[in-house]
């Protein structure tokens, strides 16, 4: 079998394509800088609509800064809710399931309040934080800490965070 100039084409073609496809994403990464995207806790209020005597429903908002000169987007955030300093629990406020045009953006210069509801369910072990949080939520001294995973399009990052309810 004689490897013709049709053929020698049409491998190097292939070849050409398969390393485009492979090498893709290390040149065109996007650099993304962690220090320029800010994470704050702004709201947490009981609903109280929802709540029980066996569950309690907090409605919380984070707010995603992104000083970046790139459009990002974020796939999950993971945390931990602090009342009063005591662990009240943690939970994933996720977008991986949502196609990336679907997720929520990120655009350069903006400010993207993002909501999660937090369910707390009572157990002997908890009662105390739970009793408290059930009388007086507004007074008390939230905080939350987490990572964020922060993605463009090439390139992924997970920014850590901590911060308090401002209000």
């Amino acid at each position: 079998m004689i490897l013709g100039p049709r053929r020698l084409a049409l491998i190097a073609a292939i070849a050409a394509v398969a390393l485009t496809i492979i090498f893709y994403p290390l040149i065109v990464a996007t650099p993304i800088d962690v220090e320029k995207i800010r994470i704050e806790f702004t709201r947490i209020a009981l609903d109280e609509d929802s709540s029980s005597d066996q569950e309690l429903i907090l409605r919380l908002t984070l707010t995603v800064t992104n000083n970046d000169t790139v459009t990002l987007t974020t796939s999950k955030i993971d945390y931990e809710l602090f009342a009063d300093g005591e662990l009240v629990g943690s939970d994933t406020l996720s977008y991986e399931d949502i196609p990336v045009n679907g997720r929520p953006a990120l655009f350069p210069g903006t400010v993207v309040p993002l909501t999660n509801t937090f369910t707390l369910e009572y157990s002997d072990e908890e009662a105390d934080i739970f009793n408290r949080i059930m009388s007086n939520s507004t007074e008390m001294d939230w905080s939350i800490r987490g990572s964020a995973t922060i993605a463009s399009g090439t390139s992924l990052v997970v920014k850590d965070f901590e911060a308090s309810v401002q209000e």
